[in-house]
């Protein structure tokens, strides 16, 4: 009797990690052709991309076994924002920068998904958090102007990010951000005091570097060189849209200062 219950137990635990490793092989797999399509779209070759893009579907319905490690939300996730980037990458009327971000935010789903350190979305703390240190001296120098645009900086930030923090973040550090960035975002924002103003920052902000805590907590990732890597990809992605935002504003300006010239 024992000896016929060590054979069974042998059996199960020879498919039980059997199936773990075809699952994570799975998912290497698809964490690398989600990192070939990024990398394909920061060259501006975004036919190349929604070609990996669709082979990435061709793969991910093949593993049909690995997609019941995941959610119903989590899968709505992958296929959402694929289909997004998908859709971006292939449209010509947009900037470049918004059709890169969106195959960014695909790559930064996946890598959540997989990774069992440090996510990838854990590197825009940097860029993040230095946006909030301009927002507060806008607030209190009283620069409205440069706050707008400071502002409209984070959320193209934070929604690059977004997809992927409800998938590897706190629920309840996101309901945080989330209710202070309506507060922010609201027609009651206009007529609070400069005080009140400065506390709803610093509240976002408080709760922006818990989400952040929580990526520095895991393990470092064995990999370090490919981290860095990313890392400075995604930083330099950021920054990019930043001057872009800037050399935008700047350029709108000037019909009406060459205008002027004739009066």
């Amino acid at each position: 009797m024992k000896k016929l219950f060590c054979i069974v137990l042998s059996v199960f635990m020879f498919f039980l990690f059997s199936h773990t490793g075809e699952a994570n092989e799975g998912l290497d797999e698809l964490n690398h052709i989600s990192d070939m399509a990024w990398q394909l779209s920061k060259q501006n070759r975004f036919e190349e991309t929604a070609q990996l893009l669709t082979y990435f579907d061709q793969k991910f319905e093949e593993l049909a076994f690995f997609q019941e490690e995941f959610t119903t939300d989590q899968l709505k996730t992958i296929y959402s924002t694929k289909e997004k980037a998908y859709e971006k990458v292939l449209d010509e009327t947009i900037p470049t920068e918004e059709r890169v971000k969106a195959v960014t935010q695909f790559r930064l789903v996946v890598d959540a998904l997989s990774s069992e350190h440090q996510p990838l979305w854990g590197t825009m703390e940097e860029p993040i958090m230095t946006t909030f240190s301009n927002l507060k001296e806008n607030i209190e120098s009283g620069d409205y102007d440069s706050f707008e645009e400071e502002w409209g900086h984070f959320r193209f930030l934070y929604s690059m990010i977004y997809p992927s923090l409800t998938i590897d973040a706190n629920e309840q550090h996101i309901k945080r951000v989330e209710t202070h960035i309506s507060a922010i975002e609201s027609n009651l924002y206009e007529n609070m005091t400069e005080h009140t103003k400065f506390e709803q920052l610093v509240a976002i902000e408080e709760a922006l570097e818990d989400l952040f805590h929580q990526a520095e907590q895991d393990d470092a990732d064995p990999s370090l060189l490919w981290v860095m890597i990313s890392t400075g990809s995604i930083i330099f992605l950021a920054l990019s849209y930043a001057g872009w935002r800037k050399y935008r504003g700047e350029v709108s300006k000037l019909p009406s200062k060459q205008n002027s010239k004739h009066y």
